[in-house]
């Protein structure tokens, strides 16, 4: 069985959200010019580049497909006992079905659906046969505050 999801986190950005990220990036260059700090500036752009490189790969849908013996992210291929558990996020307001969330005894990867409803419910009950779900996972409080800022 596979579903498509974006390769990583994907956030619904309004346009308030980007002039905000605009204006503190402006503000910061500014502000790191006027200070004579040509090294704080041109990181802010190394760092800059960065993030839409970033936000670029996560913006490619890719497959997820379970086999018996391993989970198939795009092209990297996970033994079944990668993984100890999964999360379901769900969104508050609508109850859509947002990301499906891997996790491990160190780490976890996130990854939002992009498939119909349908496909969607078909892999989540294969899944369950595969790994057990957990009602929550532990988020540091950097990536909780990421997420809210959508970044």
């Amino acid at each position: 069985m596979s579903v498509l999801v974006y390769n990583g986190e994907k956030f619904q950005r309004n346009k308030l959200w980007y002039l905000i990220f605009a204006a503190v990036f402006a503000s910061v260059f500014v502000l790191s010019l006027l200070n004579n700090n040509i090294v704080g500036a041109v990181l802010l752009f190394f760092l800059l580049w960065w993030y839409f490189y970033y936000s670029t790969i996560n913006n490619q849908v890719i497959k997820i497909t379970l086999d018996k013996n391993q989970l198939i992210l795009w092209a990297k291929n996970f033994p079944r006992n990668t993984f100890v558990w999964y999360v379901v996020e769900i969104y508050p307001k609508t109850q859509k079905i947002k990301n499906v969330v891997f996790l491990t005894s160190k780490w976890h990867m996130i990854y939002t659906f992009d498939d119909s409803a349908e496909h969607i419910r078909l892999f989540l009950s294969e899944l369950d046969q595969y790994l057990p779900m957990l009602g929550d996972f532990h988020q540091t409080s950097f990536e909780k505050m990421s997420r809210k800022m959508k970044l």
